[in-house]
């Protein structure tokens, strides 16, 4: 059995939060491969720092995956025959203490668990046949690697009315894999609190949203292969871009005063709303200097991201590409 870091019977949630801070868990697990949409390296980075507020409300969505939790646990029951049961704990493994788990539930009788899911209808071709999405398949994974199971179970229920659920057996060779991907990036980014790179579906802004000196870094050759890259890509791309512009200009004289084509596009004005000029009423009551500096804040601009790389050869004044 793995050994417990604390049980979850009775503990807060933002207990709970803090707790996960301790080690990488499953939901991490595919962020620090790089293949979650909710996140990716830098993400699990800032959370296990402590750089990101812990939240204070659960989502709509995974209010509702804990709320019908139980229900889909219940459901996975009476379809399968299996009885499972709640771990309440969180653990870790037994050679990593950095690899934490807490699960869903266990099979009674079996050396096996059980992740629920509630999920969209929106994805639900991701749950045909024997598919399950890549990000659930590697928490498995990494819950097998923990709990040293022989298989996981996922039940997920889809769109509110469709039920499945699925066995997933235990890879060692991506489990090693895992596991290696794991240790790289606790052991040179958590602890030595180097910040990873940010990923697809991080946001570098959240690590770094403010300039601290007006100072230019002398560009690695790593930079300039990259800044390379995004030059071609953003050539590549300006053809498309023109061509979506023309397209959607044609649409839009086509609808003209009309809502728009059916089947095809709409063109809809968005409903009026009523905005108060709060600056003006208050210059009309003709405050006093002591009352406009009581009221008074600077805020921090944002940051903008400007893109100056040209291959050599091009002129300079062709170099500044915006974007944001």
């Amino acid at each position: 059995m793995p050994p417990v870091i604390c049980s979850t019977k009775s503990i807060t949630r933002e207990d709970w939060l803090n707790l996960r801070r301790r080690g990488i868990g499953g939901s991490d697990a595919a962020k620090v491969l790089g293949i979650s949409r909710w996140g990716g390296p830098l993400t699990v980075y800032m959370d296990k720092l402590g750089l990101l507020p812990l939240e204070e409300e659960q989502s709509e969505a995974a209010y509702w995956g804990t709320t019908l939790e139980e229900v889909v646990a219940r459901e996975f029951t009476r379809r399968s025959g299996l009885r499972v049961r709640r771990k309440n704990a969180i653990v870790h493994h037994k050679n990593y203490p950095w690899m934490i788990a807490n699960v869903d539930r266990e099979v009674v009788g079996a050396n096996k668990g059980l992740e629920c899911k509630t999920v969209s209808a929106y994805k639900a071709d991701e749950w045909t046949g024997d598919e399950v999405p890549d990000a659930y398949y590697i928490q498995c994974q990494h819950y097998m690697a923990v709990m040293e199971w022989e298989s996981c179970y996922i039940a997920a229920l889809v769109g509110g009315q469709r039920f499945v659920f699925k066995e997933i057996l235990r890879n060692d060779e991506e489990i090693n894999f895992i596991i290696d991907e794991e240790r790289l990036f606790w052991e040179d980014h958590v602890v030595p609190r180097i910040p990873p790179l940010a990923g697809l579906f991080d946001d570098a802004g959240e690590l770094f949203p403010s300039q601290t000196g007006d100072d230019l870094e002398t560009p690695t050759d790593e930079d300039l292969l990259v800044a390379r890259e995004m030059y071609e890509i953003r050539e590549k791309l300006k053809p498309l871009e023109d061509e979506k512009t023309r397209l959607e200009a044609y649409l839009k004289t086509r609808i003209g005063e009309r809502a728009g084509l059916d089947g095809v596009a709409t063109w809809k004005q968005a409903a009026s709303r009523v905005a108060v000029d709060w600056e003006g009423l208050a210059m009309s009551l003709n405050p006093s200097r002591e009352q406009i500096e009581a009221h008074t804040a600077v805020k921090a601009g944002t940051r903008r991201f400007l893109f100056k790389f040209k291959p050599l050869g091009l002129g300079a004044s062709d170099g500044d590409v915006g974007g944001a």
